[in-house]
């Protein structure tokens, strides 16, 4: 029974001591029954709205829709929302590290290379064109020198575009056409070691970053993108590299922060040794948060 639901209105009932650290219910050297964290309540896009996600596979996210499940696109936008979970499943995590790039920055380049073979061409036409009248006037077969005026026009495009192919190359050559504050992929590496088997795992990669008015440049306060890539099954004791890419929209990096949340093929979450606030539980803890879910769940149900 999944009970990730019913823990954050338990969080006002249970006894805090659980939360912050104290254990009046068994010995310290008593045998880990499970952990409790805070993680995440995950949401894909499907239509116009959110729905909950139950399950993933190598391709699709399945969605919990109130009367049937249905499944959307693996990199459907995602919503997360912080909650606190219990849960058996575990991985120490040795290494975890967030990079970026942007590919949002080579298309800016490449743009730019375009405009400058454009820039080429419509001069290559322009001044054939000139040359052109010029013979036409002169009559098939006939050779024509250039007026002054022509000859003119044919040095200043030859020369504007000269200046501009310059321009744009050390524009290229400097970087100025990537701003190196942006970003749009998240990058992910890690090593990792499951203390109990996860198969079918995918994970939920989450950025959070400052938003600002594109024409004034003012904050307008926190933005969040959040992604789900599929993982793999991990084995016991085996360690684990960890690497995943994410594309999610374009983001400041210079105030972005980053997370990653762990689940198994079934939507149930894996505990980390870096998840926030995680707190190892007694078999007797885990039994009395169980028990007290159930009842929360009856009681709702009531």
């Amino acid at each position: 029974m999944k009970i990730a639901g019913y823990l954050n209105k338990l969080f006002a009932i249970v006894p805090l001591f659980l939360v912050l650290g104290a254990n009046s219910l068994a010995q310290e050297d008593d045998e880990t029954g499970g952990y409790l964290f805070f993680g995440t309540e995950v949401s894909a896009l499907l239509g116009k709205s959110h729905f909950p996600v139950v399950a993933m596979d190598k391709k699709n996210l399945f969605l919990d829709v109130g009367t049937e499940v249905k499944k959307v696109s693996l990199r459907s936008p995602c919503s997360v929302r912080t909650e606190l979970v219990l849960t058996e499943r575990f991985v120490d995590v040795l290494e975890m590290k967030f990079n970026t790039s942007s590919m949002e920055n080579i298309k800016r380049a490449a743009r730019a290379v375009s405009d400058m073979h454009v820039a080429e061409f419509q001069s290559e036409i322009e001044i054939a064109r000139i040359q052109g009248i010029g013979s036409n006037l002169a009559g098939a077969g006939d050779a024509i020198e250039l007026s002054d005026a022509d000859q003119q026009r044919i040095a200043d495009i030859r020369q504007n575009n000269d200046e501009f192919q310059m321009g744009m190359q050390e524009g290229l050559d400097h970087g100025a056409f990537e701003a190196d504050e942006l970003a749009d992929t998240v990058h992910v590496n890690g090593t990792i070691i499951p203390k109990t088997d996860v198969e079918g795992a995918y994970c939920i990669v989450v950025v959070d970053y400052d938003r600002r008015d594109p024409s004034t440049g003012e904050e307008e306060g926190r933005g969040r993108f959040a992604r789900a890539r599929y993982i793999g099954d991990m084995f016991e004791e085996e360690i684990f590299g960890l690497h995943v890419r994410c594309a999610v929209g374009e983001f400041n990096t210079e105030t972005a922060t980053y997370s990653l949340f762990l689940f198994d093929k079934d939507g149930e979450q894996v505990a980390m040794s870096n998840s926030r606030g995680i707190k190892p539980l007694t078999v007797q803890e885990v039994a009395m948060f169980r028990k007290l879910a159930a009842k929360t769940a009856l009681d709702r149900e009531s």
